[in-house]
């Protein structure tokens, strides 16, 4: 039996080895910089007895400018990436999807990727086509949730099963979960920084060329300096983007495994990588801009005949980690667009416990109109604050906690594409529910609000250890209908949403221990831990998605 659990452990240490690498690699590269300009400027000399002479100001004044030069450039291409995902996707000729789609290959997409948001208790990205690839692949953008978005090529949706679509769709939300989109960014802005120096160094080389033909026979330190800083950029950003292929490698594994532990469903990860493979040009990426976004993607995306420099580990070592007895062969390639009405009613969802969205049987109606940028608005204000403004709203009063958390969950696309004006009454009817002892329904509106309002408004944190304890304490005051801190509680949420996922998964334990101390979840119990959950942007735990907890929790 595989243990995914470990495969997943070990990628996390990998990750964290190969970053402190790469930084260490970056240090030394600024340290070269100086040192090469520092000795052609004085800062470096050469005494009669052949000991070194260090002149500390040159050296200062040249690390200060290559560092802040560097650091500029970074900060650039962050700030260039920090408005979204919808920046990386719309670079490589991505068209999202409206929310309220009826394309059938469109609504197939919505659809598988509804599901997975909310299995994973979290709010639905926003989802792209790219309509000009045609080979199979899918990746994951953002800075962090609200921003994200998950792309999927034109072959990929044409290619894949319904399951196989679900299991990829589980590993670009594995990305988000686990923080790999901001890492990933990061990436990025740093590799641009160094390319920064090789950059300087042309500029010297070129402007030294037109210098020394002006001036023969006078002494010229730039060919000397633009020599030495486009070898040491180059250098640098070539065993960057080693290390940072290293990254992503340890990454995708990761995803993998932690897909596979979503969606229990081996064999779909395993058949998506073996169409992958079935085809001669497999995932590969034929825009421009990919080279840039390479290692965000599900799979290969460009060539790489040196593997140290490939973004993705060999497919085959990808299916035999999910599949150890895979027989090394692939299938031929098929399309499942193709298949006979009788296929595609087959493959349709079932409701099973993992596949909570079928098994809340949401109204139709319902579905039509959170999927709305013109309804959504409204709808959302009137389940939340209808019944607190003494409203009477008879469709939804018969709306369980789950199918209303699930319904705040898929209304988010709509909502983020609403008009300012719709989008902001809203807010401001919800904010009546900031100082509600309905513990539920306030984290529906922390959920709204953290991912509709700029993330300066929940910048206030606490001490870690005083965050872990007051969210405890809510859980048990809410219970007892006792009184609650909301002020200090949204402090608290700040505090532990940005938490990595492993220092989240205790907290998440020592919740589900305070609801389950007397051997009972109850209803109250089960739609707080649900509604925390999704503020801090962590799946459910398994004790919650029993059948009753994830078709009620009323």
């Amino acid at each position: 039996m595989v243990n995914f659990f470990e495969h997943q452990q070990q990628a996390k240490r990998n990750t964290g080895l190969l970053v402190v690498l790469f930084f260490l690699a970056f240090t030394l590269i600024i340290g070269f910089v100086a040192v090469v300009t520092a000795a052609v400027f004085g800062g470096i000399a050469v005494q009669q007895n052949g000991d070194y002479q260090f002149s500390w100001q040159p050296i200062a004044w040249v690390v200060l400018i290559v560092g802040g030069g560097i650091l500029t450039a970074m900060l650039v291409k962050w700030l260039s990436l920090k408005p979204g995902g919808h920046v990386v996707a719309e670079s490589l000729g991505g068209v999202r999807i409206e929310p309220n789609s009826t394309d059938p290959l469109e609504r197939r997409i919505l659809n598988v990727v509804e599901e997975m948001a909310i299995a994973a208790n979290m709010p639905v990205p926003a989802v792209y086509l790219l309509p000009n690839e045609a080979n199979i692949n899918a990746f994951a953008a953002g800075y962090e949730s609200k921003d994200a978005v998950i792309g999927l090529t034109r072959g990929a949706v044409e290619t894949f099963s319904r399951e196989q679509l679900q299991a990829v769709v589980a590993h670009e939300f594995s990305h988000i979960l686990n923080g790999d989109m901001r890492l990933n960014i990061r990436l990025i802005a740093a590799l641009a920084g160094i390319l920064l120096i090789a950059h300087v160094g042309r500029m010297f080389l070129h402007s030294a060329r037109f210098s020394t033909s002006r001036r023969r026979g006078n002494g010229n330190a730039l060919p000397l300096i633009g020599l030495a800083l486009f070898i040491i950029g180059y250098i640098g950003v070539f065993f960057g983007n080693i290390i940072k292929a290293a990254v992503s490698r340890q990454r995708e594994y990761l995803a993998d495994a932690a897909a596979v532990q979503f969606t229990r469903n081996p064999e779909a990860l395993s058949g998506a990588l073996q169409q992958i493979g079935a085809r001669e040009y497999g995932s590969k990426i034929g825009h421009a801009n990919a080279d840039e976004t390479a290692h965000l993607f599900f799979g290969q995306a460009l060539s790489s005949w040196f593997t140290l420099m490939a973004t993705h580990p060999p497919l085959d070592k990808r299916i035999k980690r999910i599949q150890p007895n895979w027989n090394g062969r692939y299938p031929k390639p098929k399309k499942a667009m193709v298949q006979s009405v009788a296929e595609q009613q087959a493959s349709q969802p079932q409701p099973t416990a993992l596949n909570r969205l079928a098994m809340l049987a949401l109204p139709a109606l319902l579905l039509e109109r959170v999927r709305s940028p013109q309804q959504a608005p409204q709808f959302i204000r009137d389940m939340l604050v209808g019944k607190l403004l003494g409203e009477e709203q008879p469709q939804l009063e018969t709306l369980n906690a789950a199918q209303q958390l699930a319904l705040v969950e898929l209304a988010i696309p709509a909502l983020r594409v609403a008009k300012d004006s719709d989008r902001l009454g809203l807010l401001r009817d919800l904010e009546q529910l900031e100082h509600s002892n309905d513990l539920f329904h306030w984290c529906l509106y922390q959920l709204l609000a953290r991912q509709l309002i700029e993330s300066k408004r929940f910048k206030v944190k606490l001490d870690n250890a005083e965050a872990f304890a007051a969210t405890v304490v809510a859980l048990k005051r809410a219970e007892a209908q006792q009184p609650l801190n909301l002020v200090q509680l949204e402090q608290a949420l700040n505090t532990c949403k940005s938490w990595s996922p492993k220092a989240k998964q205790p907290l998440v334990q020592k919740w589900v221990e305070t609801v389950t101390s007397d051997q009972h979840i109850s209803d109250t119990e089960r739609k707080l831990v649900a509604t925390l959950c999704a503020c801090i942007e962590e799946p459910l735990p398994d004790e919650m998605l029993t059948n009753s907890a994830s078709s009620n929790f009323a």
